[in-house]
């Protein structure tokens, strides 16, 4: 990761792309989507399974942030592309979860500052313990004893506030990093294909990372969780888009 980004990535941003490019090494270069899914526990403590007919989920803003991918390996953030990729995330959620007749609302921003404070401090704390949900619940070397390979982790008392502020019991919480190469990088992947012939490792034209979570609000807790790396596709495009979450939905409790 370059230091000309790293500088401005939280930890769990650090944490995901530490993982991602592990797997990266572990791939070689190959065009592939791993995906991986985990189910924790509802209020109740029982596996969490969304009655369709009465579950009330609030989409909430989506962590998206799409970067270009120069010839040197730096990111470098690009708000154009972040705010279309948004639009057609957005669409692609709010399609998928209509397919299984989903009660979806929209999160409504709070017209009092200290609750509009509260929920961005809560997206933030998402992005942090997702990124550890990677590190010490995907990475059985790195798991946490206390936690006995359960799915067991919270946002804690302020996700109630949040679904007593939304009417909700659920809500679904999306972070997504994508980078694309410019013209001089893709000469680089061409000339780094040539040469893994002979054992040279390829150099990537891009990828995109992310995890969604379901959590409960009624306790905090994070009911259902997965993890997405690709390198294809492209969310700055409709069709492409509605892979990319088609993919980081699956095994969805619903």
């Amino acid at each position: 990761m370059s230091s000309a980004v790293r500088g401005n990535m939280t930890g769990a941003g650090r944490r995901l792309w530490l993982a991602v490019a592990v797997s990266g090494l572990l791939l070689g270069g190959c065009t592939t989507t791993l995906t991986e899914s985990h189910t924790g526990g509802n209020a109740s403590g029982d596996q969490v399974k969304l009655d369709t007919k009465s579950a009330r989920v609030v989409l909430m803003p989506i962590d998206i942030e799409l970067f270009e991918l120069t010839a040197a390996g730096l990111k470098e953030p690009k708000a154009n592309w972040t705010g279309t990729a948004r639009v057609h995330v957005t669409a692609a959620l709010t399609a998928y979860l209509a397919e299984r007749n989903l009660r979806l609302a929209r999160y409504r921003k709070p017209a009092d500052l200290k609750a509009a404070r509260r929920d961005v401090q809560l997206e933030k704390l998402h992005a942090t313990v997702g990124g550890t949900i990677l590190v010490h619940h995907y990475d059985q070397m790195n798991r946490l004893p206390t936690k006995r390979g359960k799915m067991d982790w919270t946002l804690g008392s302020t996700a109630r506030q949040l679904g007593n502020q939304q009417n909700a019991e659920f809500a679904l919480f999306v972070f997504l990093r994508d980078s694309h190469a410019t013209a001089g990088r893709k000469a680089a992947v061409v000339a780094s294909s040539i040469l893994s012939i002979i054992g040279t490792p390829r150099v990537s034209a891009g990828e995109r990372v992310g995890f969604a979570s379901l959590v409960d609000l009624r306790s905090g807790k994070v009911a259902w969780f997965n993890a997405l790396y690709s390198d294809s596709g492209d969310m700055r495009e409709a069709k492409p888009a509605r892979k990319v979450i088609n993919d980081l939905l699956s095994g969805f409790p619903a």
